[in-house]
């Protein structure tokens, strides 16, 4: 039997769950606190007890909805995959778990260009670009990618998808943004050896007798 979770943990969850409708709803910059604690049932104390304002709220909902976008993710990339493939498996788990993320992606989407929401965000893109720098540095030494500096390569590529996703969450168009991600990530493979071209054998009349 699941545990349930302390009295004022279930506030705090409640009014996280209201405020992340609302802001769906009617765009983060038309809420307001009192809205918030209105439609939760509490007090306009009772949500300052557990956030400092409205933008705390808003970077917490935006670290909860990158935490599951990320553990779908990393959970698609293959235990024995090559890089390449890893990274384009965890792309294609990242878009489907933000179809799946129902009303929060309009939230999602408004929360990428708020400056106050900005800090949650930039530190969530940090810890991304780490990981996947350190991925892109043992690839390379093990030549699954082409040799290029594994730092600039992963800040490259960390913003393509963060653009792709805006993209997506601005325009639904996800089969475009799918084939554009999925040929700049392939781009990465070492390019195949190319063998020497085999020489055509000679025409009968072409073989001159030698002469004796």
């Amino acid at each position: 039997m699941a545990r349930r979770m302390p009295r004022g943990q279930e506030t705090r969850e409640r009014i996280l769950a209201v405020a992340l409708r609302e802001f769906a709803a009617r765009g983060y910059a038309a809420v307001s606190i009192e809205e918030i604690a209105e439609a939760a049932a509490v007090t306009k104390g009772a949500v300052y007890y557990w956030f400092t304002d409205k933008d705390e709220i808003g970077r917490e909902l935006q670290h909860e909805l990158y935490e599951r976008l990320s553990a779908r993710s990393l959970a698609a990339m293959p235990l024995r995959g090559d890089t390449v493939s890893n990274m384009l498996a965890a792309f294609h788990a990242y878009l489907s778990a933000l179809g799946d993320l129902g009303e929060a992606r309009f939230f999602l989407r408004d929360a990428w260009v708020i400056p106050a929401l900005d800090e949650a965000g930039r530190a969530d893109h940090e810890d991304a670009v780490a990981m996947v720098r350190g991925i892109l540095a043992a690839a390379v030494d093990r030549g699954e990618i082409v040799a290029l500096d594994a730092d600039a390569l992963a800040r490259v590529l960390m913003g393509a998808w963060a653009e792709a996703t805006l993209h997506v969450l601005r325009t639904g168009e996800r089969d475009a943004t799918v084939k554009v991600v999925e040929h700049l990530i392939d781009s990465l493979r070492p390019a195949a050896t190319t063998k020497p071209a085999r020489r055509a054998p000679r025409r009968v009349d072409e073989q001159k007798a030698k002469p004796r």
